[in-house]
């Protein structure tokens, strides 16, 4: 039996010795197995581990959630093979003599230097450095992966050039899927090229040689403005003048005589060759209905911000599929499915672009690569106005619809880029970076996009890029609102005002929208909402997404399923949301089997960690006979939680000198188990007994049952004050105040009232309904209320959390 592998060049993946795959549950133990496998069996200082993967909180903290990762790794390893990581106080080490790491293997190949060695040495380069395990959240760990890659891909174009070399006299020893893949290495090594047109020419295809050259020289041009090197262009002549042909064929008897007969076949034969050759098409048409196609990030060539091409490439993907129907893979699909694996994640075809500026007029280069065989089966180049991208955008969608034979419907509202030309521009350079994701990202498109959607405001574009940006801040890990330089509370504001104007409907406004309704279990909104987007636009996975998880909390776990492999199938490697929702579908279920692996993937999946899947996962886990399991999971939970509110202090007039101390404890499990709303009671009731056995006592129940009807509403809250409880996620003092003709005064920034102030409330369908003026904007939110713990005690479930309050003695006007 063989040795156990790592396998770190393109997917990261662990198998036995019998080649089973080994699963390791998170995504940062993945990374620091492979740091530990680069490190050429040195110890890491744990310090410098915790650094690279878990830079954001205290050492202290990261020194702990290393270590929770590293009983991970062991207890996934040890089956395997007994005693791999090496610890102490200090340091961290793996043992390689018991192991096969495909990067260890491919650096002897390389060092070696022969024919075969350099054979294999392209065979192992399955791809960059852990092509599939980027963690866009660590900055250290992205400079560490990105510098090992780099040296790592020089190492396998300087192998393809060295091999190309050993062939070029003997090019019958070449093969074509080792030369595909020197080119897909380096797609500049003419060296391969030539080697690839002798090949041909030597088979008798002399036309499809010399076709090589004439690619190889545009894509020269195109992308770095230069010309193929005398040695091609030489070539290229002398196959033209037939120089190269094949070697004669030996042991046939020579003809020395042909009928009259045999001489008018052959001709005629050769007519019809000829005919056919200019009448058949060159490239068959895609078959529409079997395709579905992954966009990929497109790529800047000269005066062309990058930013521009990827929001050019997110464009034209949402016109084709709003024109046409076609399925796409989503965006997020695109950025992360490593090289050589579309296929396995179910797409058919891969479109590529490259843009460049010529002058006043924009280039486009697209090609489309069917992932069967890898061969690019259209490409064409197309110029537009550069000053109105818009027209570059709608002819690569008629090529490319015309290429694949789809119909092209109207333009439906939103009707896509309704900008003025000057702003289509700076529009898609802030879309791109939107859709990056990171925080730095964010904060840039922000800064972009509030002008633009101050001086465009019936223009739903600039408004629904921007309303994603602002829910990160409001919603996401604490990088966004810190980078970005706002308070969180304030990105939930911002992202209100936004939705507060209304006008074209907007399939990612929408999407929001749904995601605001759901924070607050209005079901009905949620689904509504998440149905909009979709009929605008059918593949629409942050909808599905959406639409799945609204599906699962109400208890319409089939549906839920359904949407949930749907929105994962249109973003394989990316839809951590559509993992979570399946995920909740399957605890509702009360399989917690698949509830884990659902987790897993989504914790895995996901840019920073969710609170909700950490509450699930230590549900889950508190469910299983392992109680360390449970213990575990229930401390990461808490460590999230503790650097959620870092940020917290400056909120209109209100600052606090020490936010972290002031707004944070740790939850108890029925303070957890309240952020999941479960309707189904089962569902509850299980998720606040893992969470009790994981966390170790319940603390006062908050199950949620039934919210307050309307009556009790009005008969609780209006004429009387209520004074906010602290709860584990804000600790300062709250309270408001109702007339009973529905006036509102909030004392304190912190509590349902964002950053506090006068309002109006009533009660609209069984929800407390508070409006508020902020921005100059009126703003609303509608909230549950529901029994809290206790006699007198009850719970605000809002769009920006949970508000535990009771009702001051003695009425008031």
């Amino acid at each position: 039996m063989d040795a156990p592998a790592i396998t770190l060049l393109g997917a990261f993946g662990v198998t036995d010795g019998a080649g089973t795959p080994v699963r390791i549950e998170t995504r940062k133990a993945r990374a620091l197995l492979a740091v530990l496998a680069l490190a050429d069996g040195r110890p890491v200082p744990r310090e410098r581990l915790a650094g690279l993967l878990w830079s954001r909180g205290e050492m202290r903290q990261a020194l702990a959630s290393l270590s929770q990762a590293l009983y991970s790794l062991r207890r996934a390893l040890e089956p395997v093979v007994p005693g791999l990581l090496v610890t102490d106080g200090e340091c961290v080490a793996l043992d390689r003599s018991r192991l096969r790491i495909d990067v260890q293997a491919f650096e002897r190949c390389a060092a070696d230097g022969t024919e075969a060695a350099l054979r294999r040495c392209l065979a192992l380069y399955r791809g960059d450095l852990l092509d599939d395990l980027a963690i866009d959240t660590e900055e250290a760990y992205a400079e560490w992966r990105s510098s090992e890659a780099a040296r790592l891909h020089d190492r396998a174009a300087s192998a393809a050039a060295g091999l190309m070399e050993l062939w070029k006299a003997r090019p019958e020893a070449a093969d074509a899927a080792t030369i595909d893949r020197a080119l897909r290495i380096d797609p500049y090594c003419e060296a391969a090229v030539r080697v690839r047109m002798r090949r041909l020419a030597s088979a008798g295809r002399q036309a499809a040689a010399l076709e090589q050259a004439d690619r190889f020289a545009r894509r020269l041009d195109d992308d770095l403005g230069t010309a193929p090197s005398t040695a091609l262009t030489g070539l290229r002549d002398r196959i033209r003048s037939g120089d190269v042909r094949p070697p004669p064929r030996m042991g046939l008897r020579p003809v020395t005589r042909r009928s009259a007969w045999g001489l008018s076949a052959i001709l005629t034969a050769l007519v019809i060759a000829v005919a056919g050759w200019l009448l058949w098409p060159r490239a068959p048409a895609i078959p529409a209905e079997a395709t579905r196609l992954l966009v990929r990030p497109f790529l800047a060539g000269p005066n062309v911000d990058p930013g521009f091409a990827e929001g050019f490439g997110d464009d034209l993907s949402t016109a084709l599929v709003r024109r046409s129907g076609l399925t796409i893979l989503s965006r997020e699909a695109g950025r992360t499915v490593a090289e050589g694996n579309e296929g396995r994640m179910g797409a058919s075809h891969v479109l590529h672009g490259r843009l460049r500026r010529d002058g006043d007029a924009m280039v486009l280069n697209a090609w489309i690569v069917a992932t069967g065989d890898g061969q690019e089966v259209w490409a064409e180049r197309l110029s537009g106005d550069g000053g109105d991208p818009r027209a570059l955008r709608d002819l690569a969608v008629a090529r490319v619809a015309d290429r694949i034979g789809l119909a092209l419907g109207p333009i439906h509202a939103p009707r896509p880029l309704d900008l003025p030309a000057a702003a289509v521009a700076p529009y898609l350079s802030a879309l791109g970076q939107v859709r990056a994701g990171s925080p730095e990202a964010t904060a840039r498109a922000v800064a972009a996009l509030v002008p633009l959607s101050q001086a465009h405001p019936g223009a739903a574009e600039p408004a629904a890029a921007l309303a994603l940006a602002y829910e990160r801040i409001a919603f996401g890990a604490d990088d966004f609102a810190r980078v970005a330089g706002l308070h969180r509370l304030e990105g939930y504001l911002r992202l209100k005002v936004l939705l507060a104007r209304g006008g074209v409907p907007h399939p990612d406004l929408l999407a929001v929208r749904a995601r605001l309704a759901l924070r607050r279990l209005d079901f009905d909104a949620a689904e509504a909402a998440a149905r909009r987007a979709l009929a605008i636009e059918g593949a629409h996975v942050a909808a599905l997404e959406t639409l799945a998880r609204t599906q699962a909390l109400r208890g319409d776990t089939g549906a839920a399923v359904a949407t949930a492999l749907r929105a994962i199938g249109l973003a394989p490697g990316a839809s951590a949301r559509g993992y979570e929702a399946l995920a909740l579908a399957r605890f509702a279920e009360g399989d917690l089997r698949a509830a884990r692996a659902a987790t897993v993937s989504a914790l895995d999946l996901a840019r920073g960690p969710s609170l909700d899947m950490l509450t699930l996962a230590a549900a889950i886990e508190g469910h299983d006979e392992d109680r360390g399991r449970g213990q575990t999971a229930f401390s990461a939970l808490a460590s999230a939680v503790e650097s959620l509110p870092f940020a917290a202090w400056r909120v209109g007039r209100v600052a606090y000198d020490n936010p972290r101390a002031a707004t944070w404890r740790r939850p108890t499990p029925a303070e957890a188990a309240a952020t999941l709303g479960f309707a189904d009671p089962k569902a509850r009731a299980s998720l606040l007994a893992g969470l009790v056995r994981a966390g170790g006592g319940a603390g006062a129940p908050l199950s949620l049952p039934q919210p307050l009807s309307a009556e009790a509403l009005r008969a609780l809250l209006f004429g009387q004050e209520v004074v906010g409880e602290t709860s584990w996620t804000v600790q300062q003092p709250w309270s408001q105040l109702r007339t009973k003709d529905g006036a509102l005064v909030q004392t304190g920034a912190f509590g349902p009232l964002p950053a506090g102030g006068d309002g109006t409330s009533l009660v609209l369908d069984g929800r407390l309904c508070d409006s508020w003026v902020w921005s100059g904007a009126e703003l609303e939110t509608c909230q549950l209320v529901f029994p809290g713990a206790g006699a007198g005690r009850y719970v605000i479930r809002g769009e920006i959390g949970l508000f535990p309050f009771t009702v001051a003695q003695g009425a008031r006007p």
